[in-house]
């Protein structure tokens, strides 16, 4: 016993190994062969009986290869997959489903699936019953369910000495099978004319008609191979390439075992021919149309093939629910699976619900098998993290919510759903006759399909099924010269709904200034304070429809195809992309509306940023009008130092055509620059007093230290602090509170740095004076960073790519940035000269990683996070913007 157990817990836990291409044994005709084998059992004459009560032969035999072929293409898929990594599905299903969804699943394919086991045993049975009938002897009152009862008994007892019996079990039994089969198409060609089989045509019974008999045809030929689980798991990772173990597994189960269910269809035709009943016993079979010796013959044969399937059958489901649940032992779970069995062939209802059972384990292994399908090519892109598939220690992208994966779940029991929706498979009723053309199966699989894809792209449930495309990643750039969309006509209503209840209840009130005529095409200039403008500017520009420009980081955050949809192309900030020129002239050349925030940054205290020379440009190439949108309460109801929400801001945003396509053709570059920066100019904390709008939050200065990072009364750098209504200096204790109306009052004793301010103090003053700060530090020759860092790359809109720890410097020559480079795999320095680097992109507390900022190539933009004391981004931010000015 010990030695079973022992060879038992290696096959579990060895056996789930990933096997090394060095240790792959099987080429294309041994796994032929194997899989052949494996789909051979006496179950396939019930499937041929089966179906020759629902369609013509003819029917039959197109329905049993090529829609058998059809699904297997499609289900065998994954199995590349399996070749790929050397492991089984289940191993993979663990990033489907989770750790303990697995776990649920697999006890759920075995309730659905194990029933073919009582198939054989009723099998057995009725071999035994019928051939003791020809000689004339009758069973007792029960006869028939101690029968059934004894090739479980004897199948698990086979099982239950482990894997020396199972070996010689299947030595034996594969040829046995294949011969009875070769004796049964020869004594069911020959007993009859060839015209009987040929021109066969099943009576239709009820009003059920032709096509629902057809349909149920291909369901159940869909069901039949769909089932066929366990050797699409484990057999291909033993195959030495990716083509032989996903033909192998096509043509092994798709002919083989399709072969065996015509031949059960002859079979069964040539009885109810002779006889008048469809019988799908071949032992019967062959008595009543050959001689009752050859049936003799064949129940030995028969008889030790249902033993031998049901022995096979509970090894492999043992050795799978060992390995969900290592703490029983294998010959306990053995007993389990064998009086599941047994409880079924009590029951004694298997073969008359026969196409039941197929549909019902079908409702289960169709959305399964779109799961598999739609994971390994759409959402993983054929990618493991096979050290979180094994669950190592320090890997975690598979540990979902309580070791379950929520939208594998869902998606699988939608599609289990959709399938009893459409078809009763226990009453046998059509609900929905539309769907069921399709088949439950094929729609269950393709709805699950569609829905999981669909889900994926949601960019939340993307992070929260793809965690491991950090280990993994996606490194292909971003397609910068992909034609922008135009904004989804369909979804634009909803897009405005969405802005109009967003902004409804900060009373957004819209002024439109010189905008009568203005029809697209026109260039539209956005101020940039948070991400409320874009709430806001669509219903500026309503009813019309407008493209966007928008960082990449925001096609990662929202999903690409959302950020598509909503009309927005892609680039990366402050960098010379001249396909970002060439999209925004189709827009124009194509009678759109282009919406730019020049900006390309939130404020961060309320107040523009520089508006690039470059724009002045790009509106004298456009050659159409501009229109300003000046935002105002944007900034003060979610600043970006610290974006909860100040609920009694008030929205407002003037709308004023400053240029007509005219002006920008006889304006000079400089006329344009100066109208464009006056128009986009704004003060926000103006704004709120300007209109007495009290912010009486009792948090509204948390987070200022971070654009205020240096002491106004010593002039000490990082060592401002804020909790509450107060910003303070760690160093001198100077002391401000912020008053209801965004207005700083010193509280302390010291005397400011800036003078003739007196005890009040503005916010944007405080922030301009650290920019002279840092403007004489330059001068000087005294300014510069070297700190040590982390970084992660943004190649796409997909996923970021972690670049592990390295050094960023920044002195008068510009940026260095040293870290290993995944592109060339190697540790690199990138350069940033002063004169490409105009500006930087600033975050205080980006996805609640802390501070970072960004610097870009083409392919890729790098966020930086430090990882010593002395960084702060407003600093880099002014140092940045004078460096590129001299």
């Amino acid at each position: 016993m010990n030695k079973v157990e022992k060879a038992i817990e290696q096959e579990v836990y060895f056996g789930t190994y990933p096997v090394l291409p060095k240790e792959r044994k099987y080429g294309f005709i041994d796994a032929l062969l194997v899989l052949s084998g494996y789909c051979i059992a006496t179950w396939s004459y019930t499937q041929g009986s089966y179906l020759a009560t629902l369609v013509n032969f003819k029917q039959l035999i197109i329905g049993a290869f090529f829609a058998a072929l059809f699904m297997l293409l499609i289900y065998q898929i994954p199995v590349i997959l399996s070749v790929r990594y050397g492991i089984d599905i289940w191993i993979w299903l663990r990033s489907v489903f989770g750790f303990k969804g697995v776990n649920v699943v697999t006890i759920l394919i075995i309730l659905v699936n194990f029933p073919w086991y009582a198939v054989c045993c009723e099998l057995f049975a009725d071999s035994m019953e019928n051939l003791l009938g020809l000689f004339g002897i009758s069973l007792f009152s029960g006869g028939h369910l101690v029968l059934s009862i004894s090739c479980v008994v004897l199948g698990t007892f086979i099982a239950y000495r482990g894997i020396g019996s199972i070996t010689w079990t299947t030595r034996i039994l594969v040829p046995l099978l294949l011969l009875v089969g070769v004796v049964v198409v020869i004594v069911g060609f020959t007993s009859v004319p060839i015209e009987v089989i040929w021109n066969y045509k099943p009576e239709l019974s009820g009003d059920v008609s032709q096509t629902t008999n057809y349909i149920l045809s291909i369901e159940a030929n869909f069901a039949f191979v769909i089932t066929l689980v366990g050797g699409m798991a484990e057999v291909p990772r033993l195959c030495k390439s990716e083509k032989s173990g996903f033909y192998a597994g096509v043509l092994g189960q798709g002919l083989a075992g399709s072969f065996f269910v015509v031949v059960g269809a002859v079979m069964a035709i040539a009885m109810h021919h002779v006889t008048g009943e469809m019988i799908d016993d071949p032992t019967m079979m062959l008595a009543t149309l050959s001689a009752p010796i050859l049936g003799l013959s064949s129940l030995l044969l028969v008889a030790f093939a249902n033993i031998g399937t049901q022995a096979v059958g509970s090894y492999i489901y043992g050795v799978m629910l060992k390995s969900t649940f290592p703490k029983l032992s294998y010959r306990e779970l053995i007993l389990i699976l064998g009086a599941y069995v047994t409880a079924l062939c009590v029951w004694g209802k298997i073969t008359e619900y026969f196409g039941s059972f197929l549909t019902i384990g079908a409702l289960v292994y169709a959305p399964l098998a779109a799961l598999l399908v739609v994971d390994f090519f759409l959402v993983r892109k054929q990618k493991l993290d096979l050290r979180s598939a094994y669950g190592l220690e320090g890997h975690h992208s598979y540990d979902y919510t309580e070791g379950f994966n929520i939208v594998g779940m869902v998606c699988l029991a939608v599609g289990f759903i959709l399938s009893l929706l459409i078809y009763n498979p226990i009453k046998g009723v059509v609900h929905i006759p539309v769907l069921f053309v399709l088949t439950p199966t094929g729609c269950s699989f393709l709805v699950t399909g569609i829905l999981y894809y669909l889900l994926c792209k949601l960019a939340p449930i993307r992070r929260y099924v793809r965690k491991d495309a950090y280990v993994v990643p996606d490194k292909k750039p971003f397609d910068r010269d992909r034609v922008p969309p135009k904004q989804n006509l369909f979804l634009f209503p909803l897009m405005l709904l969405i802005c109009k209840i967003l902004t409804s209840k900060n009373k957004l009130k819209i002024d439109k200034h010189n905008m009568e005529g203005i029809k697209p095409p026109f260039l539209v200039l956005g101020t940039h304070q948070s991400f409320t403008d874009f709430y806001v500017t669509p219903l500026c520009l309503a009813p019309y429809r407008a493209n966007y420009i928008s960082e990449l980081e925001g096609f990662e955050n929202f999903g690409e195809w959302i950020y598509r949809q909503v009309g927005c192309l892609g680039t990366r900030k402050f960098i010379n992309d001249q396909a970002l020129i060439k999209n925004i002239r189709k827009v124009i050349k194509r009678k759109g509306i282009m919406v730019i925030y020049p900006e390309a940054r939130y404020a961060n205290v309320g107040t523009p940023s520089e508006i690039p020379l470059s724009v002045a440009k790009l509106v004298k190439l456009l050659k159409v009008p501009v229109v300003t949108v000046n935002m105002q309460g944007n900034y003060l109801m979610s600043p970006i130092w610290n974006l909860k929400e100040r609920k009694s801001v008030k929205l407002h945003a003037d709308v004023t055509c400053v240029l007509s396509a005219e002006d920008t053709k006889q304006q000079s570059v400089q006329d344009i620059h100066k109208i464009l920066t006056e128009s986009l100019d704004y003060d926000e904390y103006r704004y709120q007093r300007d209109n007495n709008m009290v912010i009486a939050d009792d948090f509204r200065a948390e987070g200022l230290h971070l654009p205020l990072y240096k002491c106004i009364c010593c002039g000490k750098e990082f060592k401002m602090i804020t909790t509450g209504t107060e910003i303070k200096c760690d160093s001198c204790g100077a002391s401000f509170e912020m008053d209801e109306l965004g207005t700083l009052h010193k509280k302390s004793s010291q005397e400011l740095l800036l003078s003739d301010k007196g005890d009040e103090l503005y916010i944007p003053d405080w922030y301009d004076w650290e920019r002279e700060c840092v403007n004489e530090e330059i001068d000087a020759g005294e300014y510069g960073l070297d700190i040590r860092v982390k970084i992660e790359a943004l190649p796409n809109s997909f996923n970021f790519v972690d670049c592990g720890e390295g050094r960023l410097v920044h002195n008068l020559n510009g940026f260095d940035l040293t870290f290993y480079n995944y592109r060339t795999d190697k540790m690199e320095t990138l350069h940033f000269a002063p004169k490409s680097t105009i500006s930087i992109h600033t975050e205080y507390d980006y996805r609640g990683k802390g501070q970072c900022v960004t610097l870009s190539t083409m392919d890729d933009t790098f966020f930086i996070y430090p990882l010593e004391d002395g960084f702060n981004a407003t600093k880099i931010q002014f140092a940045t913007e004078y460096l590129a000015k001299k």
